[in-house]
């Protein structure tokens, strides 16, 4: 199966996973009341082993539907393509190259700013958010892992003009070689014979121009 579904389905992750956020954090708000003779320390080390299982329990809780999630997905997408199992196979490798190569054409680290200037806080793949875990090295593309070194750059108040330029110019790269070949996948997909229906479909989620 793809590892990475068209947006419908990106769309449907990110909700698993932001319920599943919100499931944790209100298991978090109930700490473990401090029993009679434990001491600060004490307390604090199982405040801190219970948002560690908390954590775990939520990440399992996020993989276990979206497993659920591609199965109910794919049988989505057949449905809205109108056709089988057995021909959706003949075009996902394709699909999941245009959403592999379209991550990397627009890779980037987002972030998320407070109130004040200095709440700014950038989202590097490798350290994940509230909401997905981090990535391993190998799990990332070329271009992501570029946007995390750029942002290590960022971070540090010592960096030279000289070393974020190269950084720079090395993502830029990275990015219009992705967007090149992304082009070619999509005329690929394209010259598939297809119905008006899947054409359309194909159209407006952005898997052909």
């Amino acid at each position: 199966m793809a590892r990475k579904r068209i947006v419908l389905l990106v769309i449907a992750c990110f909700s698993a996973v932001l319920l599943a956020a919100q499931a944790s954090s209100f298991a978090l708000r109930k700490v473990p009341p401090r029993r009679a003779g434990m001491t600060a320390e004490e307390h604090s080390k199982e405040i801190e082993r219970a948002h560690d299982e908390a954590k775990h329990q939520r990440l399992k809780a996020t993989e276990e539907g979206l497993k659920v999630l591609e199965v109910r997905f794919l049988q989505a997408w057949m449905g809205l393509l109108r056709i089988s199992e057995r021909q959706w196979r003949t075009i996902e490798l394709i699909i999941d190259k245009i959403q592999v190569l379209g991550g990397t054409a627009w890779a980037g680290a987002p972030g998320w700013g407070g109130r004040e200037e200095r709440d700014f806080h950038w989202y590097k793949h490798s350290e994940g958010t509230h909401l997905t875990r981090a990535k391993a090295l190998h799990e990332m593309s070329q271009g992501e892992r570029l946007a995390d070194e750029l942002v290590d750059l960022l971070r540090d108040e010592n960096s030279k003009d000289e070393e974020i330029r190269t950084k720079i110019e090395a993502l830029q790269r990275v990015r219009e070689n992705a967007r090149k070949e992304l082009a070619e996948v999509k005329r690929e997909l394209a010259a598939i014979p297809m119905t008006p229906r899947q054409e359309a479909i194909f159209l407006v989620m952005g898997c052909i121009d």
